[in-house]
């Protein structure tokens, strides 16, 4: 960057207590914009699902407190000569399922029963008390094998969670390079306003000359009206580019997202500075590919989980169960509750359950339906497989190609500023008309605005560079 194009950024830019770098301003944007701030917290959202999808496997505890009288005449004590039945008491339980598929639970129970009126003879069932421990474990033989189903919607899950925020990372990196592209435009604007200035302060000269040349009666008034209309030409074109200026100034604002009270902060940067586009890419080493196509493949894997899993769901199902629960009976709740860990009377449970659901259409709908989801993924990836090389390719060589073109404009701008400041010179001297210096003056003018012009483009060119990531294929 040339000293003439900084002191011009200094009297553009609005005037402000600090300026930023490229690297200021996108870490600017990144914390203030709406739409990343969004993203940041549905990434955030994501990674709680994924948490949430364990909701299977939280402690779950069950407490229950029950009173009831009943005067049924359908009763069963009624026909031992009982009036009525009540009774009252409370169940707590505690369960737990196992990533393993293993399904652990804990029960405790005590309730206490009167039966006024009842036959003497079933005296001990007037009132009393019953209590109970136990504890019943049961195991998945084949759909979930000591957790095989677990470990399954697990993998599925990390590679649907990493898919869903990978997309929101690629909203966030184009954002990003959008906002980066409003940053070189607006430099880009910044420097077209300090080469028109310069024309238009040039071509006045130029009108100057002629006027006194003119005077002296060595020129035509005719040059003299031609030096008048290119500082006229000049004058719009400054006009022009000022409100050219204005929009990427308010694009900036819009970026940063400033209330119309806050002042723009001054932006510097090199617009004339490249950089390796491989240096805009994510990753240190590995094959380049875009975002896009990265995660379409993870999103294809994560549906062929998700088609294995389905088949999972549907496998008959083997399930061993065992439970062991004590049993006591005293004259009332207290009693009754005191002797829960009484082991004498115990009741022992030992089973196996099978479950088969029939190979119908529905069956065979449900799963071909998930495979044909996973299918059309993988093809779909394959295909942004195929797009992420060709366009990574095609961006190198339009890089390439681009830079060969900076440089010569670079050359034509040497060239066509020298043949103006020649034709200057001749016309000091009275060697050159007006017409050849003004065409001198104009082509210098466009050479300069061609060549800020490549410049941005290369470096708008280079943020794309942005939307890949270097993985390393396993």
């Amino acid at each position: 960057m040339t000293m003439k194009f900084l002191v011009a950024l200094l009297i553009v830019a609005p005037s402000c207590s600090f300026a930023m770098n490229l690297q200021e301003y996108l870490n600017a944007v990144s914390s203030k914009h709406k739409t990343i701030q969004s993203l940041d917290v549905q990434k955030e959202a994501a990674d709680l699902r994924k948490e949430a999808g364990d909701i299977s496997l939280v402690p779950v505890l069950q407490a229950n407190a029950f009173y009831s009288e009943d005067k049924s005449p359908t009763n069963q004590w009624v026909s031992f000569g009982a009036d009525e039945s009540k009774s009252y008491g409370g169940t707590l339980g505690l369960s737990k399922s196992f990533s393993s598929g293993t399904n652990v639970a804990l029960s405790a129970q005590a309730a206490e029963f009167q039966n006024p009126g009842l036959n003497p003879l079933l005296g001990d069932f007037q009132k009393f008390g019953t209590g109970s421990l136990g504890v019943s474990i049961s195991q998945s033989l084949w759909k979930d094998f000591f957790g095989e189903a677990t470990r399954m919607r697990w993998a599925t899950q990390d590679m649907s969670n990493a898919a869903e925020k990978g997309s929101y990372d690629l909203q966030k990196k184009s954002v990003m390079v959008q906002a980066e592209m409003a940053f070189w435009d607006y430099l880009y604007s910044v420097e077209n306003v300090s080469i028109a200035r310069d024309s238009l302060e040039r071509s006045r000269r130029i009108e100057t000359w002629t006027r006194r040349r003119v005077n002296d009666g060595i020129s035509e008034k005719a040059d003299l009206l031609q030096s008048q209309a290119l500082v006229a030409s000049r004058q719009l074109a400054l006009i022009a580019v000022e409100d050219d200026l204005a929009s990427a100034k308010q694009s900036l604002r819009d970026y940063l997202e400033l209330e119309p009270s806050e002042p723009l902060p001054a932006m510097t940067g090199d617009i004339s500075k490249s950089r390796p586009l491989s240096s805009m890419v994510d990753g240190s080493r590995g094959r380049v590919v875009a975002l896009e196509a990265y995660l379409a493949s993870l999103d294809a894997k994560a549906k062929e989980l998700a088609a294995r899993q389905v088949d999972e769901n549907y496998k008959p199902d083997l399930v061993l169960s065992g439970s062991y629960q004590t049993n006591s009976k005293e004259n009332d709740l207290p009693a009754a509750a005191q002797k829960w860990g009484d082991t004498n009377r115990p009741t022992e449970k030992i089973g196996l359950n099978f479950t088969y659901m029939f190979d119908t259409d529905v069956k065979e709908a449900a799963r071909n339906s998930s495979k044909k989801d996973a299918l059309a993924a993988k093809l779909q990836s394959e295909r942004k497989a195929l797009e992420s090389e060709s366009s990574w390719v095609e961006l190198n060589r339009r890089y390439s190609e681009l830079s060969k073109r900076v440089e010569a404009a670079t050359q034509v701008v040497g060239l066509q500023e020298s043949r103006a400041k020649a034709q200057a010179d001749l016309f000091n001297k009275g060697r050159s008309i007006t017409n050849d210096v003004v065409n001198a003056e104009e082509d210098a003018g466009t050479a300069k605005l061609n060549l800020s012009r490549l410049k941005s483009e290369q470096r708008k060119m280079e943020a794309q560079g942005r939307l890949y990531i270097a993985i390393e294929d396993k």
